[in-house]
């Protein structure tokens, strides 16, 4: 009778706890990249980072290497942008902006060492002008599998 109930509560227990981890997954996707023999590992859904800006986390891999971003949704594109841990600042290779006549996100690129801080450390900060946002625990998560897809 035992065996019986623990069988059962194991096996409860695994359905309650699928769909939390077939979601966890479920928002990181490869797709082919804009130039040829590229291939973009990105978060689908974008993560809300405030009231005014969405996030995506992207590994890109090309013929030339592989690169590392946050694309950055709902930013002006005259806006400053910052990431820090603590009071340290962290390294930004590149942005990318649309241009003046143009709508679409910002691309924020990272180094590989960057990119996995951001992963890792709950106390990393962006700042897009005035505003200071911390990476959501979910973002930070799919960033760890995005580079460990691509890697």
């Amino acid at each position: 009778m035992l065996h019986r109930v623990l069988s059962l509560l194991i096996a409860g227990g695994i359905v309650l706890f699928a769909p939390t981890v077939a979601a966890q997954s479920s928002n990181i996707e490869t797709v082919e990249g804009s130039s040829p023999g590229e291939k973009m590992t990105l978060t689908i859904t974008p993560h809300v980072l405030n009231d005014d800006v969405s996030a995506r986390a992207v590994g890109i891999e090309r013929p030339t290497g592989t690169r590392w971003a946050l694309t950055l949704i709902g930013i002006a594109r005259t806006d400053s942008i910052r990431l820090t841990l603590g009071d340290e600042p962290l390294p930004i290779e590149d942005i990318s902006r649309p241009g003046e006549e143009e709508v679409g996100p910002t691309r924020v690129y990272l180094s590989k060492k960057t990119f996995l801080t951001a992963a890792d450390q709950d106390g990393v900060r962006l700042h897009v002008s005035d505003a200071t946002m911390s990476l959501p625990a979910q973002m930070r998560t799919e960033m760890q599998q995005i580079f460990e897809d691509v890697v």
